[in-house]
């Protein structure tokens, strides 16, 4: 039951991701299972999983650009 409940957060944050960003869902589902804010989100030991969606996905738009920002400096 669990599992379920999880699956649909993660659903709801990458569709809010991908309407953020202007991309297609696929994208932003390829851009959430390869961040590192997933990383921490499956860790059941971390309470991440307990902040809202929007935290989630700030958080997710926080990494990219902080991706892109270390991408420019080489």
């Amino acid at each position: 039951m669990l599992d379920i409940l999880v699956w649909n957060k993660y659903s709801r944050i990458i569709h809010k991701l991908a309407i953020h960003l202007n991309i297609s869902d696929m994208q932003a589902l390829e851009m959430f299972y390869h961040s590192r804010v997933y990383q921490v989100l499956s860790d059941k030991d971390n309470q991440l999983i307990t902040v809202s969606d929007q935290y989630i996905v700030d958080e997710l738009i926080k990494e990219l650009h902080a991706d892109k920002s270390e991408e420019r400096h080489f």
